[in-house]
C-alpha cells in the first residue's frame, strides 16, 4: 500500500467536522424556500414552523374557546356572591320576622295612643274649657280666649287658640305645667309678656300681662284629606285660569292705548 492510499484512508476515517449554522444562513433558508415542495425544506426551518403553528393554535384556542369560558366563570362567581348576600339578608329578615312584627305592633299601639291624645273636632270646646279651668286654678285671670282659623297640614290640622291673661310668674308657671299634664296635646307658642300697671303697692309680687298662642292638633281623616287635595287642585286651576285671563286682556289694553 502506497503513501497516497494511506493518506486517503486516514482522511476517510477522520471524524468529519460539523458545519456551524449562523443566523444569517438560517434566515437565508427562509428566503430560498419552495412553498410547493415542503419535503425539501431544511429540518431547522420545519421545526421553527411547527413551533410557530403550535403557539398560534394555542393562542387561537385560548381567545376563542378558553377566554369566554373564564369570563362566564367570573360572571357566575359574581352572581353567586350576589345571590349568597341576598340569601343571607332574606334569611336574617326571616329569622327576625317575629321581632319585626312585635315592633310593628308596638309602633301601631304608640301611634294609636298618640291619635287618642289628639282632640276630635267635637272636643275642641271642651278642651278650651279645660284650658280656662286650668288657668283659673293656677291663679291667672283671663281676658280673652279665642279660637283662630284652622291650619291644614299634610296629615293633621292645627287649631290655634289665642290666650290673653294676667297674673304673676308663679301662676303662669303653674298654668304651663298644668297644660302639659292635660290628656290632649297642646303646645305653647309666641309668648308675649308685659308688665301690668301697679294698682296695689302693698303687694311685692309683680303682675304681668300674658299673650300666648296655644296650638292643638287633630288627625285629618281620609275624607278630609281627599277634600283638601281636591280644594288644592281647584285653587290651582283657578290660579291658572286667572293668569290666562290676564294674558288675554293685556293685548286689548295695549290696543286701546294705541287708539
Amino acid at each position: 500500500m502506497s503513501l497516497d492510499e494511506l493518506h486517503e484512508l486516514s482522511l476517510e476515517q477522520a471524524p468529519s467536522k460539523k458545519k456551524k449554522i449562523t443566523l444569517e444562513k438560517f434566515l437565508q433558508q427562509f428566503n430560498t424556500l419552495d412553498m410547493n415542495s415542503y419535503g425539501s425544506w431544511p429540518l431547522s426551518v420545519k421545526i421553527t414552523c411547527w413551533i410557530f403553528i403550535f403557539f398560534a393554535v394555542l393562542a387561537l384556542g385560548y381567545f376563542v374557546a378558553i377566554q369566554p369560558k373564564l369570563q362566564a366563570i367570573d360572571n357566575a362567581q359574581a352572581q353567586e356572591s350576589n345571590l349568597l348576600n341576598e340569601f343571607r339578608e332574606k334569611d336574617s329578615k326571616l329569622r327576625n320576622l317575629q321581632q319585626y312584627q312585635l315592633q310593628l305592633q308596638e309602633m301601631q299601639a304608640n301611634f294609636n295612643q298618640q291619635l287618642e291624645q289628639l282632640p276630635k273636632e267635637t272636643e275642641i270646646p271642651s278642651l278650651v274649657e279645660d284650658i280656662n279651668l286650668t288657668g283659673v286654678n293656677s291663679g291667672l285671670k283671663f281676658k280673652n280666649i279665642r279660637l283662630e282659623d284652622e291650619v291644614k297640614q299634610e296629615i293633621f290640622i292645627e287649631q290655634p287658640i289665642t290666650i290673653e291673661a294676667t297674673g304673676d310668674y308663679h301662676a303662669f308657671g303653674a298654668f304651663v305645667s298644668s297644660i302639659a299634664a292635660l290628656p290632649r296635646i297642646v303646645t305653647m307658642h309666641d309668648f308675649v309678656v308685659e308688665a301690668a300697671p301697679v294698682k296695689d303697692s302693698k303687694s311685692d309680687i309683680p303682675v304681668l300681662n300674658y299673650a300666648i298662642k296655644a296650638k292643638t292638633y287633630r288627625y285629618m281623616g281620609a275624607s278630609e284629606s281627599q277634600n283638601n287635595n281636591d280644594s288644592q287642585g281647584i285653587n290651582g286651576e283657578n290660579q291658572a285660569n286667572t293668569s290666562d285671563s290676564h294674558n288675554v286682556n293685556i293685548p286689548s289694553i295695549k290696543k286701546s292705548k294705541r287708539k
